[in-house]
């Protein structure tokens, strides 16, 4: 079961692009490429929020 409070913390593709300040199509280019932590929803890319600052911040060493 999803409750709510676990919702906020999985972004779409739009909400990951603003964290990481990159371009939209460029974070679903990287999710279908495996480069960075995602999972489908369906046919959406979804994003868990702690993951997505850990690599970025893995990624800027």
């Amino acid at each position: 079961m999803i409750v709510e409070s676990d919702m906020k913390d999985v972004l779409n593709a739009k909400e990951a692009a603003d964290l990481l300040r990159a371009h939209v199509e460029t974070i679903r280019r990287m999710a279908r490429r495996g480069d960075i932590p995602a999972f489908k929803m369906g046919k959406d890319w979804r994003f868990h929020r702690q993951a997505l600052l850990r690599w970025s911040n893995n990624e800027g060493r």
